[in-house]
């Protein structure tokens, strides 16, 4: 197959592509050692003694072994050892410090700039329309070519949030960013193996529609094989062949600076040929240039908002507050229109009255945003009085919009037509729990995030504003509080105040002052 018949057929299909990421591609940007040097890199013992202790060559089950060992070894430091202190409350099972270790040594690898050789190759790479990743990958390469995608760590976060198939990172093995999700010992593959059946179910509409591209991995790969044989029980035969026309797999052929593309069949388990398209090459650029022929106008993380505001149209129980009629606005009735809409700041077409029918929680979701929805000095004189006034609100977000009429100290503040009585909040007006040890207070934000999860996950909200926190902690700062605002706000939490105090702590950080 030729490259432009390759190319053509693409473009036959009428969606952007989907990358399928594995180690191979990591290792080929970043110095990341393969699975076994991994664990090696850790283990105090050959590898190989494990291989014939254990009889086997399964690194999931070697993992395991080495867990245990490293566990072992954990409660053998003295109390007053660093990474004793800083984890001893991280440890839930044997595999976790095993993980902390791993995950420790890749968020130091993440630090380093990829090799100017790559720079035109990455630069390639990040102007793609691709749709989206997926990925068994740990370390963060690819959430570094793509920064503005939205990602999700582990089977539980895909399989249980809302996603929308556009500009968006599944970790499907988890993250370094939280070792808990990370598939690692056999255990930890038995549970993945166990769920894949919903995870095919939640990527197969992707695997029908789009072209899966998938780099860094081996055709023989059992993982990406158990997947593809989860995937195709689901499927009748017109979806099968439909399948088979989106899969290509990228093989990587040392010091062949050229492309080959050819049809190809992959032994499955029981017998089964999975026809797929190979491409072998010992240049990525190559790939990325055939795939470089989809074009849309509008970037893949603007449409993907475009689809979220939508969807949150549509379940909100009050959607007419995201609404806006246009009064003496005339749609042709032509039954070729479906439908018409628009985006864009609502404030441009709302009224003075439109200001004082928001809520707190809208403004409260407008301050994590970097956009400005609204009309700063509309939002000082009309929504946060009636707010505060109304419902007896003492914290709400309002550094945004005194920074956007040009208020920046209190003195300016003080004098200007926005000063209606309300006390602007700083510093320690944002702590409230005070049973916080002095170690929680010196944790890290992502620290803090990691170990206060799931039913703990307020304490992290109420640690926040006892740390230190930076300029470049503000991004991954306001990410966890969209995450979690419906959860604190939306639907009635009892920690709900804690969480209103976090925006407010983010909104003082990002926009405030301290005098």
């Amino acid at each position: 197959m030729t490259k432009d018949e390759f190319i053509n057929r693409l473009k036959s299909i009428d969606k952007a592509p989907f990358l399928f990421l594995g180690s191979g591609f990591s290792r080929h940007y970043t110095d990341a050692p393969t699975w076994e040097g991994i664990l090696e890199k850790f283990s105090k013992k050959p590898l190989n003694q494990y291989r014939s202790i254990l009889n086997t060559n399964s690194l999931p089950l070697i993992a395991t072994e080495l867990s245990k060992d490293l566990t072992h070894d954990f409660w053998e430091l003295p109390s007053d050892d660093e990474f004793f202190i800083r984890h001893k409350n991280d440890i839930k099972d044997q595999s976790s410090v095993l993980k902390i270790r791993i995950a420790d040594y890749l968020r130091e690898l993440s630090l380093k700039q990829f090799d100017s050789s790559f720079e035109e190759e990455l630069k390639l790479l990040a102007g793609l329309n691709i749709d989206g990743i997926i990925t068994t990958n740990w370390d963060d390469t690819i959430e570094r070519i793509f920064p503005k995608y939205t990602t999700y760590i582990g089977q539980k976060e895909l399989l249980f949030s809302t996603t929308f198939s556009i500009g968006e990172i599944y970790k499907i093995h988890g993250s370094f960013r939280d070792p808990s999700s990370m598939i690692l010992t056999n255990e930890d593959y038995e549970g993945f193996k166990d769920k894949y059946p919903y995870l095919a179910a939640k990527l197969i509409t992707i695997f029908v529609e789009h072209p899966i591209v998938f780099i860094g991995y081996s055709l023989s790969d059992p993982n990406i094989q158990e997947l593809l044989k989860s995937i195709v029980k689901c499927l009748d035969e017109t979806h099968i062949s439909k399948l088979q026309n989106n899969l290509i797999f990228v093989e990587w052929k040392p010091n062949d600076n050229d492309v080959h593309i050819e049809k190809y069949d992959i032994s499955m388990k029981d017998g089964i040929l999975l026809p797929v398209t190979r491409i072998q090459t010992g240049n990525f650029k190559l790939v990325y240039e055939c795939l470089s022929y989809y074009e849309r106008k509008i970037p893949t993380e603007v449409l993907r908002e475009y689809k979220k505001q939508f969807y949150d149209i549509v379940v909100s129980e009050k959607p007419e507050r995201k609404i806006l009629a246009l009064s003496d606005t005339k749609v042709d009735m032509d039954s070729k229109i479906q439908v018409v809409y628009g985006f864009g700041a609502i404030d441009k077409y709302m009224t003075a009255n439109g200001y004082i029918g928001l809520t707190a929680i809208d403004i409260m979701r407008d301050v994590i945003k970097e956009e400005d929805s609204y009309e700063a000095s509309k939002i000082l004189t009309k929504s946060i009085p009636m707010i505060t006034k109304q419902r007896r609100i003492i914290f709400i977000p309002i550094y945004k919009y005194l920074s956007s009429v040009g208020i920046h100290s209190d003195e300016d503040y003080k004098n200007s037509q926005f000063n209606y009585g309300y006390k602007l909040k700083k510093g320690t007006d944002f702590k409230s729990y005070q049973s916080f040890t002095d170690n929680d207070k010196k944790k890290s934000l992502i620290e803090a995030i990691q170990t206060y999860k799931d039913k703990d996950k307020w304490k992290a909200v109420a640690l926040i504003p006892y740390l230190e926190i930076s300029n470049d902690d503000l991004p991954l700062l306001a990410s966890f509080i969209e995450n979690n605002i419906s959860e604190f706000l939306v639907n009635k939490n009892s920690k709900s105040t804690s969480m209103r105090k976090l925006i407010c702590f983010y909104d003082w950080k990002k926009y405030g002052w301290s005098s």
